[in-house]
């Protein structure tokens, strides 16, 4: 069974393109790691919720987008490795 991570977060919209620039080669890393989909999206249609919603989540102001990310992994010991890879350095 795969693996998933998923990820939200706030990005300055001044700072859409770095975001871009920034996936771009942390992507790459992540598909030599074993990833074996990496899905980045940039918000179009993020309406208010009445209870919750993405951008109160992660208390977005209004100079601000969400971007919703996931990465898919064969499975949690191949995401486990990498990150263990990532965090040493190594």
């Amino acid at each position: 069974m795969s693996y998933i991570d998923g990820f939200v977060i706030a990005v300055p919209k001044a700072n859409k393109q770095k975001f871009i620039d920034h996936a771009r080669m942390a992507d790459e890393v992540f598909m030599e790691m074993g990833a074996l989909r990496i899905v980045e999206s940039w918000e179009d249609d993020v309406p208010d919720g009445k209870l919750t919603d993405f951008r109160r989540a992660v208390q977005a102001t209004a100079e601000e987008a969400v971007a919703f990310s996931w990465i898919e992994w064969p499975d949690k010991a191949v995401r486990d490795a990498a990150m263990a890879k990532m965090m040493s350095g190594d």
